[in-house]
């Protein structure tokens, strides 16, 4: 039986035991401590970094279909301003209006002895608007050609052609703000002769180049303005050759359209225009033009300074 002083020595050696191993058990559980201290942020991060990751997942998404939406957009604004004309073949021969306008601007009395030629400012202005309100569509010479000899219309347009003769200054200061008002387009026969001697009262090139850059046409109306059925051979190439060259050369384009003086002209006339690269040829007899005229004798309609803009509407329309 063991002694009582060697139990107490056993006690005091496992209490002595017990003393010595805690500092052990304290490091651990602080390691431990750390370790999961660790592992938590650890966690935190990598979940951060998940979320971060479908936050910018999720914005990409959302932003995705709004880029596809402005690149659409772009290609439709770009559709919208390539799109051209659809033309279509028509089973009737095609009648179009030609008008004939010469001056605008208001008369002084000094000037009535050419009256029938001057419309008003707030008369032609109501036959815009006439025309705007009624559908129309102003055509150029190239599209007035190609009506003429393919008989095809834009779908769903009425058509008008707006020449004006003899290159006046009006046209410029009074026609011009009112067709780019109305957004119409308009054709300036031009006498050449009449712009090279910087005549009083006519259209200077510098003008005419603005205009034309703002969808205006200048074609044909001669050199000097003379009674072509009454002049030889040589005197009428002169005229039409020369004041082509002209217009060719300064607006540096192919310049379709004669428009004879005063109406004037004869057989030899026609077959000189077309012999000098001429398309169309304008008269001033009344009426709607078709291919049967002859595309180098194409009717007009006539404008005078009392016409009312629901005059026009019911003298040019072609049903």
């Amino acid at each position: 039986m063991p002694s009582k002083s060697s139990k107490t020595r056993n006690y005091k050696h496992s209490g002595k035991g017990t003393r010595k191993t805690r500092p052990w058990v304290i490091f651990n559980l602080f390691l431990l401590d750390l370790l999961l201290i660790l592992g938590f942020f650890l966690t935190l991060h990598h979940f951060q970094l998940i979320n971060s990751s479908q936050v910018n997942s999720d914005r990409q998404v959302q932003e995705s279909p709004k880029n596809e939406q402005t690149n659409s957009d772009s290609a439709s604004n770009t559709d919208t301003n390539t799109n051209e004309i659809n033309w279509v073949k028509q089973d009737t021969p095609v009648q179009i209006p030609i008008l004939m306008y010469h001056a605008i601007h208001v008369m002084d009395p000094s000037e009535a002895e050419n009256a029938n030629l001057i419309v008003s400012p707030d008369v032609f202005e109501s036959h815009l608007q006439a025309l705007s309100d009624a559908g129309y569509y102003t055509l150029t010479p190239e599209e007035a050609y190609k009506i003429l000899t393919e008989n095809v219309l834009p779908e769903n347009k009425k058509v008008v052609w707006l020449p004006f003769d003899d290159g006046m200054a009006d046209f410029y200061t009074q026609a011009f703000p009112l067709l780019m008002k109305y957004q119409m387009r308009g054709t300036n026969n031009i006498i050449t002769g009449f712009i090279e001697e910087n005549r009083a009262n006519t259209l200077t090139l510098e003008q005419m180049k603005e205009m034309k850059n703002q969808g205006m046409s200048f074609e044909d109306h001669t050199v000097t303005h003379p009674d072509l059925s009454l002049s030889s051979s040589d005197y009428q190439t002169n005229e039409l050759s020369l004041s082509k060259h002209y217009l060719d050369t300064n607006l540096n384009q192919i310049t379709t359209t004669v428009a004879y003086p005063s109406g004037r002209y004869s057989d030899v006339t026609l077959q000189i225009a077309e012999s000098l690269g001429y398309k169309l040829g304008l008269t001033t007899n009344n009426g709607l033009a078709s291919l049967s005229n002859g595309l180098f004798s194409l009717n007009r309609v006539r404008i005078y300074p009392t016409t009312t803009g629901q005059e026009l509407l019911k003298q040019i329309a072609t049903n």
